[in-house]
Order: structure tokens, then C-alpha cells, then sequence
């Protein structure tokens, strides 16, 4: 690792005696250095690596270095890095970088025998924006320094980093801190400006100013508010949808006063009186002081003496039933001490008379934090997994007079009635916080919703195990149903050399494929690496089978031949970058996918940092899909304990799927033309939807998912043009379900981190069902 100048090299070494040089390994597999021109700070450099004299790579020299940087050489953008391979490190003896074309040495050849030394440089931290008045970023975990935040080089904000995140330096992969916040509202008045970070110490973490743009409803609402420029309407919605506004969740109190559900004039108190069942005696003079404020003014109550958490005595229900609410048209079932919202029983109301489809509607709830603070749980529309797990819709939901009736003869409890009345179809989410929640005994209602989902279970005649799991905001249970063992399952992994991967990958995973009696097959996208061919060649003696695919990558028409294969019941597509931390992975998404409307599994996928990596699938983030819960660390509970219980989403990453094969030739496989690479596993997900069927997420699957180690990131320059091209199909076949996604609050954030911040304005506060998505196919080639 050294600094030197270059000039004695070539003979017109004048023309590069003022070059400054360097080069280090940062770890094992990364090199890095920078080369700059004194003379000329605008001129931009390439250089190529070399390994043992031959040419492995090149790189042009534009990333940031934060040392250059602050030493006010240039914009600090003369910085490089490359990754070697693991199976190329471990056999090369000297690594070397030279000015592309010129040949001229940058620092000093390293030798690989040689332990990595501390590198003289490296990146200290990023910051970009997301949409709106949100920026994100990381700060690397050696820069203990809160982070000072400057507009036009005026300090507006000092940012504390939080949490953890996935850093990704060349092919490795590093934790860093997490950065994310949100400028003060006044900068949402549609001027263009340009943010700089520092950190305390003086340190720079950006070369120059990030530009942003914010509006105060969005560019869609603040054209519309102008009263003219009708054309440029679209345009506006646009913009809001690809780079979408949010707050963070500390600021509720101030954005529900902002925003609140438009209720229309009391047009059903005369027609529908609402009976309210109040389970429990404590704190019930608060709730009737709620219930007096309502704007809904026709309203009986009753409050139930509780056993336990929410059981009550059903003969005394019914006695109410009969008697003061003889003439109610709907019923209402919290908790004593919940505190309903002002508008809860009109908005109940209104869902009732303008949906006559509606059986049962819940809404969303606040849950009380310390020092006074609120919290939202905007839940989504209905999930069955998660109600069975978790009893989500149960603190304060509604129930139609005849169906809340029959629920009555033999529910005892609030999680026996609302799981005893839902219907996908007939169940509605009513965005918005209807009610604020009391204190939740998680231990007294854990051991009442395990009796509720057996039941539920055993009325539906799906034998299955239900047992308490660790609780954390909510109750939570875990449910296993019976798996027909003689259904055989193939694990299906496409590959291309990189042996080390995949050995890794099948010695992982072959626990628990004995364990449930499955097959491995393995498809080879033209291998060329004679490691890779060796170890390909030895899998037939270890009983897995190999089938070879050759042409150009593309990961749906891999997958779609080997399913060709198949002749098991199963199919679990699995990346050769996955590698399992348990042999009880695949028999849990077994469990899950016995029932019979069950279309896809997910598994919970984690970075080798522990940060997770796939956490369900949300549709809509900047107008596209992100996988969910990539701020948070392994053992996190998750936005509503999202983490810590199985639930439904819209797409599951086929990173690790399983699915059945005879749903996966009804929806015809994977997209080849569409979707060759990316997002094939949403369209396929999405399919089965539209079929009906159900896609869960189970955190009980847990793996480790080294990302694209295999194939190279989307973000890499002769990619982009190919995953915008597949984004662009995306947007354009399952728009409508992007800008709706049935399992993500429309009161939720859509910039790139799911569930971590509040949308600007909310996209609706209208009654949802959970309905199957309905695409709009454009012909092949357009």
C-alpha cells in the first residue's frame, strides 16, 4: 500500500509526473485506491487490475474518498474498488493496478501472501434521497460521530444513526449504521436544493450536495390546488409515485390532525344503531366517555364481566343481544378501556351501508408507548395467516347484526368471534385508527388465541398443532398443520460455476431435505470452470441429480426447464447463494403450504451480517417491489411483530419458494420473455393470486442469502438498461395492484424501506377487501 507519483515510467512522463496514486486491500477479496491529476482535478481516470500479470477487471475512477475530500482535492471523486474472487485470491500470488491504456503502475503490487493491512482509505458513509423530505444512508460502524446536516452549507439538523444495515463493498458483505431521517417540514415548498452531511468532526460524507425537491401534498395535489395545468396532472402522479413523500412515526400526533378520514354527513344513524360489546371491567367509564363523543349518535353498550383476557359469559352477550341491542344493525367488540375514536362508529356505519358484500370490518389502532408517546398499527386488508397467529383485527372490529348473532351461540371470547365470522371476501380493512387500545396481557390472550385458531382449524377440518410462540407487541402463536409426507418435493437449484457457492449451498440444505425426503436438482447454466465441472460431475455419485441448461442467463427459463424435470408433487426453487441455518426450514414452509389455498412459500432470508434480507415482498415502494424489513436485525419483532409471526404478502422472493408444481403449470411457470431475470418471482406470485390462492411468509424458515454472489447486482452498468426494461413491464402489467397493494397500509410510507414511516398525504382511507389482482398485459414487444 503506498502514495507515489508517476513519472519516470514512459517517455512523455511529463504529461503524467503530477499523478497521485494509491492502492491497498481493504480485505481478503477487496482492492482499492484512488488516482487523481493535481494539474487537472476534472480529469477522470481508468485502471485495470491485474493478477499474476494477467488482466482480471477495470474500473473507471469516480467513487468518493472522503480524505480527498475534505482536503479539498477536487470533488473527491477519484476513488476505485474491485472485488476478486474467492477461488482467484486463494491461488494468485501478486495483485497490481495500472492506468487503463497507459499502463503506468498505481501504487505498489500486493502480495497475497501477505496479511491485509489496515487500508488508508475507504468510503465512511452514504446518504441519498428517497422521495419527499426522507433521506437514508449508512455510516461505517468505526465513525462513532452524530451526523450534521446542511442545506445551501447552512447546518439545518443534527442526525443520531439508529439501528443497524447491510453494507455491500464490492462482493462482501458489512454492517453498517443506519442513517435515516426527515427535514423539517418547511423544505416541502417546491424549490429545488441540495443537501450536504458532515460528520461532527468535519468529515465528509458526500462529494457534493444531494439535489431534492419536496411538495407539501405532493406535485399531483399542489398542481391540482394551482386550478390549472390539467395536462400536467399525470406527470405529477407520477413523480409522487416514484419518489414518494413520508414522515416518521414519531411525528403521528401531528400528521392524524393534519389528515383524517373524510366522513360524510351522518346519513345512517336512523337506519343502523350500533351495539357496542365492551369484554372486561376495567377503565369502562373511559370508554363510555368515548363512545358519548361519537358522531354516530344511535349506539347501545354493554360491558361483559372477562375471565381471563377476553372470555366472557355468552349467555349475558345474548341477553344484551335480545334485549337493548334488539334493534341494532351492527355490532361492535373491543375491549373495556378501549378509547374509540370520534368518528369510529359513523365510519363502521358508512362501510356497512356502501358495501352490502360486508360481513365484518376492522380498523387500525394506536397503542400507547412512554412518556405519553402513540403509536399506529395500520394494519392491511385481511390476512388469514397473521389472524390465526395473531388475532390482529380482534381489539376493535365490527360485525353484521345476523352473522354476529350465530358467532354468539358459541364464541366466548373476542378472538373465537372474529376468527369465527371472517370470510376473505366479506372481511374489509378500514384504514385509519378506529380505537386506542388498552394494555394487551400478551400471556392471558396467547393462551386464548391458541383455542380460537384450533377451533377455527377444526371447524374448517385442517388438522394442525397450534402452540404458543414468544409475544411481543400482540399475542402470537405458531400453527403447523398436518403435511401428507408421501408428496415428494424437489429443491431445485440453478447454477453456474462458482463451486464453492454451491457445495456450500447443497451441504446445508441436505439435512433437511432428508429430513422431509426430498430430492435436489441441480441446473447448470453453462459451467465453464473446470472446479466447478469437477464438483458438478462427483454430485451424480451423492445421489443429486444435474441437468444441464445452456445459453445465455436467464433465471425464468432455467427454472421453467427444470420443473420440465420434475416429477414430484413440490417444487422449491433455491438460489445457489443461499445457504441454511437449520434442518427445519424446509419442513416448516411444508406445513405452511398444506393448505390448500396456499399458493407460495417464503422463507425469511438473512445477509451473513444477520441483517435481514427478504421479509415478504411489498409492492408500490417507489413504484416497483422491495423486500420488507431490510433496517432491521435478525431477532427484531418487526413492524406489528411482522417478524416474529407467519402472514401473507403479495410476492415471496423465489430466492427460496416452494410452491406446488401443478399451480405452477396452471399460472405457466415463469415469464421468460417479461421477466428473464428479475422480478419473474413477483409475476409469478402475483398469478397465483389471481388464482385465488394465498402467498405466506414464514419467519420460522430462516436462511442465509449472500444476494446475487452469483450472477452480479442489478446495479452493475451493463445490467441497468436490462432491469429497467423488466421495472418498466413490471409497472405496466400489475400497476393497479403497485399502487394498491392489499397487504400494505395505504397510511404507510412507499419510499425503498417498507413499514418504516407514515405516506404524505395517505393514499386512502377507504374500506378494503382482499381481492385477487387483475394484470393488464402489454403485447410482447411492447
Amino acid at each position: 500500500m503506498s502514495t507515489k507519483t508517476i513519472g519516470t515510467q514512459r517517455p512523455s512522463g511529463a504529461e503524467y509526473a503530477s499523478l497521485q496514486t494509491q492502492f491497498s486491500r481493504y480485505d481478503r477479496t477487496t482492492f482499492s485506491g484512488f488516482v487523481y491529476d493535481r494539474a487537472d482535478p476534472g480529469r477522470r481516470y481508468a485502471v485495470e487490475l491485474l493478477v499474476d500479470g494477467e488482466p482480471y477487471m477495470s474500473s473507471l475512477c469516480d467513487e468518493f474518498v472522503t480524505e480527498l475530500a475534505d482536503a479539498g482535492i477536487g470533488d473527491g471523486r477519484f476513488g476505485f474498488t474491485f472485488n476478486v474472487q474467492d477461488e482467484v485470491i486463494s491461488s494468485a500470488a501478486i495483485i497490481e493496478a495500472r492506468l487503463a491504456n497507459i499502463g503506468s503502475p498505481v501504487g505498489a503490487p500486493i502480495r497475497c501472501d501477505v496479511a491485509a493491512p489496515e487500508a488508508q482509505w475507504h468510503r465512511i458513509g452514504e446518504i441519498k434521497w428517497v422521495g419527499g423530505l426522507r433521506f437514508e444512508g449508512w455510516l461505517s460502524q468505526d465513525v462513532d460521530e452524530d451526523i450534521e446536516i446542511l442545506i445551501a452549507q447552512r447546518p439545518v439538523m443534527t442526525v443520531k444513526p439508529t439501528g443497524w444495515t447491510n453494507v455491500a463493498r464490492g462482493g462482501e458483505f458489512g454492517v453498517g449504521r443506519r442513517i435515516d431521517f426527515h427535514l423539517p417540514e418547511h423544505f416541502a415548498d417546491g424549490r429545488v436544493r441540495g443537501l450536504s452531511a458532515r460528520t461532527i468532526s468535519g468529515r465528509s460524507l458526500i462529494s457534493e450536495p444531494v439535489a431534492f425537491v419536496a411538495f407539501e401534498r405532493g406535485l399531483e395535489q399542489t398542481i391540482a390546488e394551482l386550478g390549472r395545468w390539467d395536462s400536467e396532472r399525470l406527470r405529477g402522479q407520477l413523480f409522487d409515485q416514484l419518489l414518494p413523500a413520508s414522515v416518521p412515526f414519531h411525528t403521528y400526533r401531528s400528521w392524524k390532525e393534519r389528515f383524517s378520514p373524510t366522513t360524510p354527513p351522518a346519513q345512517s344513524d336512523a337506519l343502523s344503531e350500533a351495539a357496542v360489546v365492551l369484554i372486561g371491567d376495567a377503565r369502562v367509564d373511559e370508554s363510555i366517555e368515548s363512545l358519548e363523543a361519537q358522531r354516530h349518535a344511535a349506539w347501545s353498550a354493554v360491558s361483559l364481566p372477562a375471565r381471563g383476557f377476553s372470555q366472557f359469559d355468552s349467555s349475558a352477550a345474548r341477553q344484551f343481544v335480545d334485549g337493548d341491542a334488539a334493534n341494532s344493525a351492527f355490532f361492535v367488540f373491543c375491549l373495556s378501556g378501549t378509547i374509540l375514536a370520534e368518528d369510529a362508529l359513523q365510519r363502521f356505519a358508512d362501510v356497512f351501508a356502501s358495501e352490502p358484500g360486508c360481513d365484518l370490518v376492522y380498523g387500525d389502532v394506536e397503542v400507547a408507548a412512554g412518556a405519553g408517546a402513540v403509536w399506529p398499527l395500520a394494519f392491511s386488508a385481511f390476512d388469514l395467516e397473521r389472524a390465526l397467529e395473531q388475532g390482529y383485527g380482534a381489539y376493535c372490529f365490527a360485525v353484521r347484526r345476523e352473522r354476529a348473532v350465530e358467532a354468539l351461540r358459541s364464541a366466548a371470547s373476542l378472538y373465537e368471534i372474529f376468527i369465527g365470522c371472517v370470510e376473505r371476501e366479506r372481511t374489509y380493512h378500514l384504514p385509519g385508527s378506529v380505537a386506542a387500545l388498552p394494555r394487551i396481557d400478551v400471556s392471558a390472550a396467547t393462551a386464548e388465541l391458541v383455542a380460537a385458531s384450533k377451533a377455527y382449524l377444526a371447524r374448517t377440518g385442517v388438522e394442525a398443532n397450534v402452540e404458543p410462540r414468544k409475544a411481543g407487541l400482540l399475542p402470537a402463536v405458531r400453527v403447523k398443520r398436518a403435511v401428507d409426507w408421501n408428496e415428494r418435493t424437489t429443491i431445485i437449484i440453478p447454477t453456474r460455476n462458482r463451486a464453492e457457492l454451491l457445495k456450500r449451498c447443497i451441504e446445508t440444505v441436505l439435512p433437511a431435505a432428508h429430513e422431509t425426503n426430498a430430492r435436489i436438482l441441480v441446473v447448470d447454466n453453462s459451467s465453464s470452470e473446470p472446479d466447478a465441472l469437477d464438483y458438478l460431475e462427483g454430485l451424480s455419485a451423492d445421489e443429486i441429480d444435474v441437468i444441464s441448461v445452456e445459453g445465455p442467463f436467464n433465471f425464468a427459463a432455467i427454472n421453467n426447464a427444470a420443473v420440465d424435470c420434475v416429477d414430484t408433487d413440490n417444487i422449491c426453487f433455491l438460489n445457489n447463494d443461499v445457504q441454511a441455518l437449520d434442518d427445519g426450514w424446509l419442513a416448516e414452509m411444508l406445513w405452511r403450504l398444506s393448505a390448500p389455498d396456499v399458493g407460495a412459500v417464503g422463507a425469511k432470508l438473512l445477509w451473513p451480517s444477520s441483517v435481514v434480507q427478504h421479509g415478504g415482498v411489498v409492492l408500490g415502494a417507489n413504484f416497483s417491489a422491495a423486500h420488507a424489513f431490510n433496517d432491521r436485525m435478525d431477532g427484531d419483532p418487526g413492524y406489528g411483530d411482522l417478524l416474529q409471526v407467519a402472514h401473507e404478502c403479495s410476492a415471496v422472493t423465489a430466492a427460496c419458494l416452494l410452491m406446488r408444481k401443478r399451480d405452477f403449470v396452471a399460472v405457466g411457470g415463469m415469464d421468460e420473455i417479461r421477466f428473464p431475470i428479475s422480478f419473474n418471482d413477483i409475476d409469478l406470485c402475483l398469478k397465483l393470486r389471481q388464482l385465488g390462492k394465498r402467498i405466506v411468509f414464514t419467519p420460522d424458515a430462516k436462511l442465509v442469502h449472500l444476494e446475487s454472489a452469483s450472477r452480479g447486482r442489478d446495479s452493475a452498468p451493463d445490467r441497468k438498461a436490462r432491469f429497467g426494461r423488466e421495472q418498466a413491464m413490471l409497472r405496466a402489467k400489475w400497476g393497479e395492484v403497485l399502487l394498491d397493494d392489499p397487504y400494505y397500509s395505504p397510511l404507510l410510507g412507499l419510499d425503498s424501506t417498507p413499514f418504516s414511516s407514515l405516506a404524505w398525504p395517505p393514499r386512502s382511507w377507504k374500506p378494503r377487501a382482499n381481492l385477487p389482482p387483475v394484470p393488464t398485459a402489454p403485447p410482447i414487444g411492447m
